[in-house]
């Protein structure tokens, strides 16, 4: 994975199945324009965090993912993504967050 640029790659099926779509600028407003509009089922994060949609222009239903692999997505973005847009380069924090109070 390392490399330079940021990028996703959207999955039509779950476990990374079907067809792929390649998410290579740092935002894609609505993922109709490029006939991936609620197609997704499971996703790679190579690199950045990003935020997910379920309408376009980041509107909906949203969550942010890290990298890694998403075999499955949540029940309100499976099959329901339409907009995206990275939101940082690196992990925002000095440490990972403690949740305990």
């Amino acid at each position: 994975w390392g490399g330079g640029r940021t990028r996703v790659v959207l999955y039509e099926g779950s476990n990374f199945q079907g067809r792929s779509f390649t998410v290579n600028d740092d935002s894609i407003f609505n993922l109709a324009t490029a006939g991936f509009n609620d197609r997704a089922a499971s996703l790679r994060v190579e690199r950045g965090y990003w935020m997910f949609c379920s309408d376009a222009n980041f509107t909906g239903e949203c969550q942010t993912f890290g990298p890694g692999d998403y075999a499955t997505l949540p029940w309100g973005l499976s099959s329901r993504i339409s907009s995206g847009r990275r939101i940082r380069e690196h992990y925002p924090y000095n440490q990972n967050p403690n949740w305990q109070r």
